[in-house]
C-alpha cells in the first residue's frame, strides 16, 4: 500500500469528519501548552495495541499542540481497562493536558460490566477514533483452502481461545456463532498466546486485528499454516458494511456469511452483531477529553489531528498506527460512539438471551 495514497484518504477523510476547522484553528490560537506537561492514560500494559497506538502519535502531539507540551504517556493496566478509566474519570481535568485513550476493550466493559465501572464514556469528549479491522483464519486441517470452503467447516468441530466471551473476542465468538459453526471456546488467553496456540496445532481457527494479522499472522498464512477465509469488513460512510481497504481481495462477514447460508444476514441477531461490531471494530482505538473540556481547547486537539494525518512523515508511519482506515475526527464520532454502546431492544434480548443460553453469562 502506497503511503501518500493512505493520506490522501485519510486527510479527505479527516477534512469531511470536521466543521469549519478554519474557524477551529482560529480559535485554538488561544490555547497554549508551552512548559506544559500532557498526561495520556493507557489503560493497558506496555507493548500492547494501546500503548503502540499512543506513543506512535506522541511525537507528533508535541509537534502540533501549541506550545509544544511534553507528552506523558501513564500505563494503568489491569482489569479489561477499569481502573485506568475509573481512574481518568475521578482525576482528570478538563483543561486539554488529561487525556484517555479508549479501546474496543474499554467500550465493552463501559457495555457489559457495568457493576464494575465508575467513568461515563458516554459523556467524554471524543478527539480522534481510529477503526481497526480484523481477519479471521483456519487450519488448513479442516480441509479448507479458501474463502469459497467456508461451508466445509459446518459440522466440524472448531476450536478458539481468547481472553472471556464479553471482551473484545465477543465479535468473532458471535461471529462464528451466527455462522452456524460448532465453536469450543477456551478462556482466558490473550492474542500472542493464542497465535501461538495455533501454530501448535492447539486451535484451528483464530483471528488477529489487522496489525497483528500483517505484522505476524500473514507469515503463517504465507507458509501455508493458516488460510484467511474473511474479515469483518469496516461500515463506511453510509453506513454500508463494506470489505476491508487492507485486505480487499477477502470477503466481509456478511458476504461470509451469503456463502454459508445462501442468504444475507438479517433480523435480531445481526443488529446484535452490527453494534458488536462498531463497538470493536470502529472504535478499537480512541483519543477522549474529560467532560466539560472548553471549546477552544477541544478545537486545538481536533486541528492537531488533522495537521498529523497531513504530515509527510506520519504518512510513513501511517501503517503502523492507523493502518489505512479513514480517521473520525471530534463531533462526527458522536454518532459512531452512541450506535457503538446503545442496542435496539431486540438486538439487546437476542445478545442477552445468546450469552446466557451458550456461555452462561448473564447481562444486566
Amino acid at each position: 500500500m502506497a503511503h501518500a495514497s493512505v493520506t490522501r484518504r485519510l486527510v479527505v477523510a479527516a477534512a469531511g469528519c470536521v466543521t469549519a476547522l478554519s474557524v477551529a484553528a482560529a480559535s485554538a490560537q488561544k490555547v497554549d501548552f508551552s512548559g506544559k506537561r500532557v498526561e495520556i492514560i493507557v489503560p493497558f500494559a506496555p507493548g500492547g495495541g494501546s500503548d503502540v497506538y499512543t506513543r506512535a502519535l506522541a511525537p507528533y502531539f508535541e509537534k502540533y499542540l501549541p506550545g509544544n507540551p511534553t507528552i506523558l504517556v501513564r500505563n494503568v493496566p489491569g482489569a479489561r481497562s477499569i481502573p485506568g478509566a475509573n481512574q481518568f474519570q475521578e482525576r482528570a481535568k478538563p483543561d486539554g493536558a488529561h487525556v484517555m485513550i479508549v479501546s474496543a476493550t474499554t467500550v465493552a466493559s463501559f457495555v457489559f460490566d457495568r457493576a464494575k465501572v465508575k467513568f461515563e464514556l458516554d459523556k467524554w469528549e471524543p478527539v480522534l477514533l481510529s477503526p481497526q479491522g480484523a481477519v479471521v483464519y483456519a487450519s488448513p486441517s479442516l480441509g479448507v483452502a479458501g474463502p469459497k470452503d467456508l461451508p466445509k467447516l459446518k459440522g466440524q468441530q472448531l476450536v478458539f481461545g481468547g481472553q472471556s466471551v464479553t471482551s473484545a473476542e465477543l465479535r468473532p465468538t458471535l461471529t462464528l456463532h451466527l455462522l452456524g459453526f460448532k465453536v469450543n471456546h477456551v478462556w482466558g488467553l490473550n492474542r500472542g498466546p493464542v497465535r501461538l496456540a495455533f501454530e501448535r496445532g492447539e486451535f484451528n481457527v483464530n483471528y488477529d486485528s489487522m496489525p497483528g494479522y500483517l505484522g505476524g499472522a500473514i507469515q503463517l498464512v504465507k507458509s501455508g499454516k493458516a488460510i484467511p477465509l474473511f474479515s469483518f469488513g469496516i461500515i463506511n460512510e453510509k453506513g454500508e458494511l463494506v470489505r476491508d481497504p487492507n485486505v480487499p481481495d477477502l470477503p466481509q462477514f456478511a458476504e461470509a456469511y451469503e456463502r454459508v447460508h445462501g442468504k444475507k444476514p438479517a433480523g435480531a441477531g445481526y443488529e446484535a452483531w452490527l453494534s458488536i461490531s462498531k463497538m470493536n471494530t470502529m472504535m478499537n482505538k480512541g483519543i477522549f477529553l474529560p467532560a466539560g473540556t472548553p471549546k477552544p481547547v477541544l478545537d486545538v486537539w481536533r486541528t492537531a489531528i488533522q495537521n498529523i494525518l497531513k504530515d509527510p512523515q506520519f504518512d510513513k508511519d501511517a501503517s503502523k498506527v492507523v493502518e489505512g482506515y479513514p480517521q473520525v475526527i471530534g463531533e462526527a464520532a458522536k454518532p459512531i460512539i452512541k450506535d457503538s454502546i446503545t442496542f435496539s431492544p431486540e438486538a439487546w434480548d437476542w445478545l442477552k438471551n445468546y450469552l446466557k443460553t451458550e456461555h452462561k453469562v448473564t447481562l444486566q
